[in-house]
């Protein structure tokens, strides 16, 4: 078990540079509470509808993907550890933006949930939702296999793809997932969603790749 689930999280070590339309803030979200960590990672991204309308949106994770963060993260993917979910899922709370009325998160395909014997985005979601009193549910269905790890830059970019239900209008819904690499399930997920008419789309990771 990863020493995150041991002991508090600590600062983050400094980052690298940042890539272009990436930041970092001193705070998670616009809520007014301060980050379990000193400094939020913040991306925006296009998402490109299948009428073909582009929607710029921002993606905020709670650190970078490195040190016990990116320990925790694998242990869970790979190693079953489930208490793992609970912790990263509290590096999260203090990201949450304000006015969420709904979470969901980027299903894994039903191969990888078979062999893993649980969704681990699914896990941290649920957390989420019981330590801040939010809604979770599952509006979004994978298309295709969608196979990510192992996968070059340019084939994640193009791998995935989600439809989404429910009666969104007007609905703030909030898309969690585990680590942000390209971006490309986060912009899948997002065009889905507002494809069926979910009012604002917001995204929150654990972790990012810089």
């Amino acid at each position: 078990m990863s020493d995150l689930t041991k002991k508090a999280m600590p600062v983050p070590k400094p980052a690298r540079p940042s890539a272009h339309l990436m930041n970092r803030s001193g705070n998670c979200s616009r809520n007014g509470r301060r980050g379990a960590v000193a400094m939020a990672l913040h991306r925006t991204d296009v998402a490109v509808t299948a009428s073909g309308r582009r929607v710029r949106f921002d993606m905020v994770a709670a650190s970078a993907f490195e040190g016990e963060t990116r320990d925790a993260v694998l242990g869970l993917k790979y190693r079953n550890e489930r208490a793992n979910a609970l912790v990263l899922a509290t590096l999260l709370v203090p990201c949450v933006p304000a006015g969420t009325d709904l979470f969901t998160w980027a299903p894994t395909s039903d191969r990888r949930r078979m062999a893993r014997g649980v969704d681990h985005a699914e896990l941290i979601t649920r957390h989420l939702g019981a330590l801040t009193g939010i809604p979770v549910g599952r509006v979004l269905r994978r298309v295709g296999d969608g196979r990510q790890t192992g996968a070059s830059r340019e084939q994640r970019r193009h791998a995935v793809g989600f439809v989404a239900h429910g009666h969104p209008r007007g609905t703030h819904v909030v898309v969690v997932d585990d680590v942000v690499t390209t971006g490309s399930t986060m912009r899948a997920a997002v065009a889905a969603l507002l494809a069926v008419g979910y009012g604002v789309v917001s995204c929150l990771s654990v972790a990012m790749v810089e």
